[in-house]
């Protein structure tokens, strides 16, 4: 760094004192400097180019060696630093550099002073320059560098390209291990590492099906696969998330078998306690409305016909006593009225089913017939109300399953949510049956390639999932993956096709396109362009993107959750970081060894003869 000199000259200064029989230091230093300073430029004259190598090389390996040992401010650069930060750096770097070899070079304190700033700025000039011209010679060798690596060893090139976009996703290893590992825990083994490194993984993935070879056919393969198999999975995750293994028909049907047997040994029961039924009550009931005067219609003595209402009446009361009525020759019959428990039974499942089928006017008048009826069948049983219960709550649970369908196929989640939390568990139970059964029946029945799990990312779902649904956070959990993956298979197959085509003739050794335009570039002159065009038709060649290379790229990121091994993908990223950081720490010190060369070639020297 040009230090020699002034260090000789210090270290010679106690015995010039002694020659010069003088007492003043100064003097005896000036004495020193001037022989090592006319030393040093008869050296130079002898020597020529090769004293200047040599002291340039002095200078390279000291500011290398102040690089390697912390003293930069280097240091300070976060990992990522872009390259205005890096030239900064070295521009100061170097700038120090030159001011210290420019300040060793004078005499005196005023010529020393004068050359530090002449060196520091030619230093900080130099030194701005290295970076820059550093990154164009690394893009410049880097594919034949990227080209050797792959064709030396295609696997560990491969894994070091996978570590990269797994520290561009922003996700440690471990992690992605965790959740392809859960995946595959939660029923959706076919989820890849490509699919947990997210859009890093699925653009490298990308860059494998568009070009020939066996990876190209690996990945085609497992995302058709695992696409085609998409309906089953997403029916799986419904079914397990509403818990509802079995259909809404199949359930209504297990439901309904099971309200049978239980209705017949509760109403068995009943109908053996039972005494005589009074339906008196019913019958005035029904009386109110047929008399004049009360309802508006007309009596049973009017020559008008019934309507609607005193007909469906008529024919209850008819049900339940020959009061009125005639034989076939119009002889009035005796008046009689129903009092065993089993035909009056049978008169309250008649009013059932026709409140059931009647219009909304009727129902309004047979609800009170049927009350006052059943209030009669339960007096003379203590038995007949538990049975009735049982079977009014276990038709309702089976009325639920209809309603959780027309749930899930329209309404709103302000309307769906409070209805179900109102609900029995019995009847919730049937609810989730039948809002489940119609989701699953559209993605089982969705065509191929279509995505299964776009339905069911709307925030009403979500929502209505969120109260009804036991499983919903796994089966959320599965949906989402479901997305990830469409969206991997999208960005790997999707979009033009003109890529893939150009790699295919490309690998088939006719691409008209490249031909064309080097002729082009020929008959016009422009050989550059011609030169152009043959490298990047050979780009994946040079970068290293070979066949071999993408099978292995492939495998790695195509990993399931049987095979996948956490340390492994620990150990791939680690070494290629440590790779990287080599190179790094390399190209730093051949940057600041250089600083110092220019440094101790360019400084200023005005020194006084």
């Amino acid at each position: 760094m040009g230090a020699d000199n002034t260090i000789m000259a210090a270290a010679m200064t106690p015995l010039e004192m002694i020659k010069r029989g003088t007492l003043d230091p100064t003097e005896a230093y000036s004495y020193a400097k001037a022989r090592e300073d006319l030393a040093l430029d008869e050296a130079r004259k002898d020597t020529g180019a090769l004293g200047t190598a040599a002291e340039v090389l002095g200078g390279g390996v000291t500011g290398a060696g102040l690089a390697s040992g912390g003293l930069t401010t280097a240091r300070m650069l976060a990992p990522e630093a872009g390259l205005l930060a890096r030239t900064a750096s070295s521009a100061a770097d170097a700038a120090g550099f030159g001011a210290f070899s420019g300040a060793m070079e004078g005499n005196g304190l005023e010529e020393r002073a004068a050359n530090a700033g002449k060196g520091a700025l030619v230093g900080a000039a130099a030194g701005g320059l290295i970076p820059p011209a550093l990154a164009l010679g690394g893009a410049a060798i880097a594919p034949v560098v990227s080209n050797i690596r792959a064709r030396a060893n295609p696997q560990s090139f491969a894994e070091g390209q996978v570590a990269r976009a797994i520290h561009e996703s922003g996700v440690t290893p471990g992690q992605l291990s965790l959740d392809v590992i859960q995946a595959g825990n939660e029923g959706q083994g076919a989820f890849t590492l490509a699919d947990a490194m997210g859009n890093s993984g699925q653009r490298m993935l990308s860059t494998v099906a568009r070009a020939p070879g066996a990876g190209r056919t690996a990945v085609v393969d497992a995302l058709e696969g695992r696409q085609a198999d998409q309906g089953r999975r997403v029916a799986s995750a419904l079914a397990e998330g509403f818990d509802a293994p079995r259909t809404a028909a199949q359930t209504e049907t297990s439901l309904t078998a099971q309200r049978t047997a239980d209705a017949n040994t509760a109403y068995g029961a009943a109908r053996q306690q039972a005494g005589s039924v009074n339906v008196t009550p019913a019958i005035e009931e029904i009386d109110r409305t047929l008399q004049p005067g009360v309802t508006g219609v007309m009596s049973r003595g009017s020559n008008l016909p019934d309507d609607s209402v005193e007909g469906v009446l008529r024919r209850v009361r008819n049900l339940l006593t020959t009061e009125g009525q005639v034989n076939h020759h119009g002889m009035p019959i005796p008046p009689e009225q129903v009092s065993r428990f089993d035909e009056a039974f049978r008169v309250k499942m008649e009013i059932d089913n026709l409140i059931d089928r009647a219009s909304p006017t009727q129902q309004r008048v047979l609800i009170p017939v049927r009350n006052a009826l059943d209030r009669q069948l339960e007096a003379s049983s203590s038995s007949y109300a538990a049975a009735r219960n049982q079977f009014r709550q276990q038709s309702q649970a089976i009325e639920a399953i209809e309603q959780g369908r027309a749930a899930a196929l329209r309404g709103r989640s302000e309307d769906t949510i409070p209805a179900f939390q109102g609900m029995r568990p019995d009847q919730q139970a049937g609810f989730r049956v039948g809002y489940a059964d119609p989701l699953i029946e559209q993605a089982q029945s969705a065509a191929v390639g279509a995505n299964k799990a776009r339905p069911l990312t709307s925030d009403a779902f979500r929502d209505e999932a969120a109260a009804i649904a036991p499983g919903n956070d796994m089966m959320q959990r599965r949906i989402g993956r479901e997305m990830t993956m469409f969206e991997t298979r999208n960005q790997a197959l999707g979009g033009s096709r003109t890529a893939d085509n150009l790699a295919d003739a490309q690998a088939m050794g006719v691409e008209p396109q490249v031909v064309f335009g080097v002729v082009r570039n020929i008959l016009s002159g422009n050989v550059g362009g011609a030169v152009r065009d043959v490298l990047a038709a050979g780009s994946n060649v040079l970068s290293g993107n070979t066949p071999e290379v993408r099978r292995h790229v492939a495998e790695i990121l195509l990993q399931r959750a049987p095979n996948m091994n956490a340390q492994a993908l620990q150990n791939m990223v680690d070494q290629t970081i440590q790779r990287i950081q080599r190179v790094q720490q390399i190209a730093r010190q051949i940057g600041r060894g250089g600083a110092g060369a220019l440094a101790v070639e360019t400084s200023g020297t005005n020194r006084r003869q």
